[in-house]
């Protein structure tokens, strides 16, 4: 099976992440739940628990990558941090 089929075939996952006010480098964030469309992620933050007036990331899962000691990554994207250099 190619690469690109196989991806095809993977269901999508929404990670729904507690960021609090806000991130910066080094900090951490609270995964809160993951879901398998945008919306089953809007209704889990709908659902949440207490006056929450933190800021809420919903993020697809574009890929899962396993660290080896060895590492040259190039992809990019926007930041998400609140002030990144």
């Amino acid at each position: 099976m190619s690469p690109i089929a196989k991806r095809s075939t993977v269901k999508p996952e929404f990670l729904v992440i507690n960021i609090g006010t806000g991130v910066h480098e080094g900090t951490s964030a609270t995964v809160v739940g993951v879901a398998e469309s945008m919306d089953a992620a809007k209704e889990l933050i709908r659902k949440m628990r207490g006056s929450v007036t933190d800021k809420i990331v919903i993020a697809e899962k574009k890929a899962v990558i396993t660290r080896a000691p060895v590492v040259e990554l190039k992809e990019s994207s926007e930041s998400v941090l609140l002030n990144p250099k």
